[in-house]
């Protein structure tokens, strides 16, 4: 890398070193340049600009090293398949692992369908990618119980999209291609709308005939049940939850940690979002419910002693301290929701229910969109809308009275 002086003039009539650097890209083998301002006038400054190379210098050498994932510069004849995966390992530190599992699990699918093609990278073309997209849409999984090509949905397959037009920006970035081929290349399907998840409501009443049902036949969801429905918290906020995060003194509540699986269990220090990081008001019922668990623990320690596995102090555990699988729990939960006579309720649904509890308490959207962790207030408004769209179907037309002085005109 070698760095050059040079001045530019600019409209306000100042003149201003600026640093030209020269590096060559390790991923492509290909001379680049990049232009550095000083901030330094040119009059009277010219020593102090040159030494300032030797620090640009020092500060961009990055440039010349190879990112994570990246052993040899990048062949431009490379295949598709294997760009793929230098693209993926790219990513590896630079994301959650939990999202690394599914950009990998994403990557494997698009491999399946592209390997006995023996494309390069250069092959690939907008009309490639629409045949694939289309193909995706037909034929995109596979059945596991008949072993028979199905449809893949439109909001997979453009999640599919998605990915593919970050690997293509990677490589023109890399110098590869000069145009992202995904850019007019469209999914078409049914808008998002039309697929959005479908909103459940459950009435103060038969959540407290729920949680009562729980408690008797299904005890290990009794708290996560009430976690879902009373602080409308996310599976993986629930199981995340830990004793550090309860504070009995203040009557607070932090939400911080969660657990997730994709192919593996991932416990990690930060929410689904930025806003998902709250802390909320520990109720009294909400108390009693933790320190039912707390007691129950403790017993479960005493039992167990050194074979005791809860070294993190989650909330919600199996009897020896080890943690839950989500999976189980979202399972055992549609087990419990058909038994209980609610099988369309998920236990993301219980999220929605609590929205609607709040709206009836006369709750403001920014106090709801706070308490559910929501960064878009879009979002909680949609939750908002569907709710007074049901209730207002639900309710008694109170028109009826009303037009009685009217009645006449059609008798």
């Amino acid at each position: 890398m070698t760095g050059t002086l040079r001045t530019r003039t600019l409209s306000s009539g100042k003149s201003f070193y600026y640093i030209n650097l020269s590096y060559k890209d390790p991923r492509t083998n290909k001379w680049k340049a990049k232009t550095i301002s000083t901030g330094i006038e040119v009059k009277n400054n010219k020593r102090k600009a040159e030494a300032m190379i030797k620090q640009i210098l020092e500060q961009y050498a990055y440039l010349e090293d190879l990112p994570l994932g990246y052993d040899s510069p990048v062949n431009p004849d490379i295949s598709f398949c294997d760009y793929l995966d230098i693209w993926l390992a790219g990513r590896k530190f630079e994301i959650k692992n939990s999202t690394f599992e599914v950009y990998t699990f994403r990557i494997h699918a698009i491999k399946r369908y592209f390997e006995e093609k023996h494309y390069k990278l250069l092959d690939i073309t907008p009309k490639v990618l629409d045949t694939y997209f289309k193909y995706c849409l037909q034929y995109g999984k596979i059945n596991q119980k008949t072993k028979e090509p199905e449809p893949l949905s439109v909001r997979s397959v453009r999640d599919y999209r998605n990915i593919l037009y970050a690997v293509f920006a990677q490589a023109t970035i890399d110098g590869i291609l000069r145009v992202n081929p995904v850019n007019d290349v469209h999914v078409h399907g049914r808008k998002n709308k039309e697929y959005s998840e479908e909103f459940y409501f459950m009435t103060e009443d038969e959540i407290a005939e729920l949680l009562h049902f729980i408690s008797k036949n299904y005890p290990r969801l009794l708290g996560i049940t009430f976690m879902g429905a009373y602080y409308g918290l996310r599976r993986s906020e629930i199981l995340g939850l830990k004793w550090s995060a309860v504070d009995f003194e203040k009557k607070t509540l932090s939400i911080k940690h969660t657990v997730v699986r994709v192919k593996t269990v991932n416990a990690e220090d930060e929410t689904k979002t930025v806003a998902g990081k709250r802390v909320l008001n520990l109720f009294g019922t909400a108390e009693s419910c933790l320190r039912q668990i707390e007691k129950e623990q403790l017993r479960n320690k005493e039992f167990f002693q050194s074979d005791y596995q809860n070294y993190d102090g989650y909330v919600f555990t199996w009897e020896d301290g080890r943690t839950y699988n989500p999976d189980y729990i979202s399972k055992l939960f549609k087990k419990a929701m058909k038994a209980f006579g609610r099988p369309e309720i998920t236990l993301h649904n219980l999220r929605h229910s609590c929205a609607s509890i709040l709206i009836n308490k006369g709750w403001d959207i920014k106090k709801l969109q706070y308490w559910l962790g929501h960064t878009d207030a879009q979002t909680t408004l949609n939750i908002y809308s569907h709710f007074i769209r049901q209730r207002l179907n639900a309710s008694d037309n109170d028109l009826s009275q009303i037009s009685l002085a009217a009645a006449d005109l059609f008798a």
